[in-house]
């Protein structure tokens, strides 16, 4: 018997909460979360950093004031999964 929509979407929100813990991510906030996922989608085994142009270019984060894009960047950096490459205006970025 085959799993419904509904229970393949229900057990994979529980892989995702469960990857979501094992890395630490459980007690980020929904912005921090899509910032986090959205930079891990810019960044490439060839080119892992990302500039500021393109982190506010990524679709995900469009409708994101630029205050809580800022604040979100500020506090995955301080909770070391994020770190600023170059001079504190560089606006480089790559995941810890």
């Amino acid at each position: 018997m085959t799993e419904s929509s509904p229970q393949r979407l229900a057990r994979l929100l529980q892989l995702v909460r469960s990857l979501e813990e094992d890395m630490g991510m459980e007690t980020l906030s929904k912005a921090e979360k899509l910032l986090f996922t959205s930079l891990a989608d810019l960044s490439t085994p060839a080119n892992p950093e990302v500039s500021i142009d393109q982190i506010i270019a990524h679709p995900d984060l469009k409708s994101m004031p630029a205050p809580t894009m800022y604040k979100c960047l500020r506090d995955l950096q301080s909770k070391g999964m994020l770190q600023k490459i170059g001079s504190p205006r560089s606006g480089i970025y790559r995941l810890a």
